[in-house]
């Protein structure tokens, strides 16, 4: 599923409409963080311009320096926008997995992540890879994200624990290893084959993540080769 649900990016009618000055605004941010991350996922976040971001939101310069200070200011905002999206859509997906199930949970939770992403090019550029150009601008949103998934990680890891199917805890910092080498293969697939190919990934960081947890699981059929655009 794309995320255009949560981005909206239709533009408002011209003149009067009658929409509430609050919505115009959230409209228009929406807009503004499309451009943002479709100019960086072509330029580039160090190529990247005002100029590129107002050019693909449709919006004047005036509109944009109303809302932001800064392309980097934008960036930040689409960045930690496009996260929270990501992640309720995964949260939605999951719904109806039955936490006792946490080999499914697992599966699930890195399928569908990697799914979204690869639903998403722009986005998944923007979280995986230009932020690593934006250094300083997005490196605590960064962490954060990276923290997020390592909680649901660590989440399933408990449930089995818990039900004596692991047989032995691991320091916390693995989960967080865990997520950085998850991020590396996810970064290495769009700069190589690009973003449609990520579910094809699931397989791998399934079988990684269990191997981790001390339960080797190679049970899980091959995803389907999905070929890049």
């Amino acid at each position: 599923m794309a995320l255009e649900s949560g981005f909206d990016r239709r533009r408002l009618p011209p003149g009067t409409h009658g929409i509430n000055p609050e919505d115009v605004v959230h409209s228009q941010r929406m807009r503004i963080f499309f451009g943002v991350l479709e100019a960086v996922s072509e330029r580039g976040y160090n190529a990247t311009t005002v100029a590129d971001i107002v050019a693909r939101a449709g919006v004047s310069r005036r509109t944009f320096y109303q809302l932001f200070r800064d392309r980097d200011e934008c960036f930040l905002a689409a960045f930690e926008a496009a996260v929270d999206l990501v992640i309720e859509q995964l949260d939605r997906s999951i719904a109806s997995t039955p936490h006792s199930d946490w080999r499914t949970l697992i599966h699930t939770t890195l399928g569908e992540y990697l799914r979204a992403l690869s639903d998403n090019a722009d986005c998944a550029r923007a979280l995986h890879v230009e932020c690593l150009a934006a250094g300083p601008v997005v490196a605590e949103q960064r962490r954060h994200m990276k923290n997020r998934l390592a909680q649901r990680m660590r989440a399933a890891f408990r449930i089995g624990h818990a039900a004596g199917d692991i047989p032995a805890e691991i320091p916390d910092d693995f989960f967080d290893a865990l997520i950085g080498a998850i991020d590396d293969r996810i970064r290495d697939c769009i700069q190589g084959p690009g973003p449609r190919a990520l579910p094809t990934l699931t397989t791998h960081v399934y079988q990684v993540t269990m191997a981790l947890f001390g339960v080797p699981d190679l049970s899980r059929r091959p995803e389907p080769v999905v070929p890049p655009r």
